[in-house]
């Protein structure tokens, strides 16, 4: 299975189940500047609405309720949109 097929098929997987709040990798594209120390991740919250907003959080920090104190790093319009951007999982 490609890469990007795997990873849009676990986003899927979290989206439907709720999973959880899905961290990333650090995507060489965003994770600069401001961003460059954060963890990259999705909100519960977005998750439970079907957003697709990757948020930036300091390293260590597990609070995946916190989407409003986050910076957005990016945000698109469809799964497929954020994974051919570059973003997976960690």
């Amino acid at each position: 299975m490609e890469d990007k097929e795997y990873q849009k098929k676990n986003l899927e997987a979290i989206y439907s189940a709720a999973s959880l709040a899905p961290v990333f990798k650090s995507n060489p594209k965003h994770c600069i500047g401001k961003f460059a120390g954060l963890t990259p991740y999705i909100s519960y919250n977005d998750v439970m609405e079907y957003k697709f907003i990757i948020r930036g959080r300091p390293i260590g920090e597990h609070n995946s309720f916190d989407a409003a104190e986050r910076d957005i790093i990016a945000e698109y319009d469809s799964l497929e949109s954020l994974v051919n951007d570059g973003w997976r999982l960690d």
